[in-house]
């Protein structure tokens, strides 16, 4: 029975080849595209997972706010936090 579908398969290919083909690249566009998502979405899941203390492990984040213009989040340390901590973090 199987087969038989494959064989039916096959013909159905054999005889609309401009259908098939854009059938064919169509899914692997699509299976290309997930792998590639799929991909990027674990490598930003794992980001410094590596560590020991990853607990211990945070992010600076800056708000920058201008006139006349929505507020800007970005993840940049500034210049002057190291001089204003003082020593006083833990190491």
């Amino acid at each position: 029975m199987l087969k038989n579908y494959l064989k039916m398969a096959y013909r159905n290919l054999m005889r609309h080849k401009v259908f098939s083909l854009i059938n064919v690249l169509g899914l692997a566009l699509g299976m290309t595209c997930s792998i590639l998502i799929l991909l990027w979405v674990q490598d930003e899941v794992s980001y410094d997972r590596f560590h020991e203390n990853i607990d211990q492990i945070y992010q600076v984040m800056e708000t920058q706010s201008y006139p006349g213009a929505d507020k800007f989040e970005t993840e940049a340390t500034p210049v002057n936090l190291l001089r204003r901590w003082n020593g006083s973090y833990q190491k």
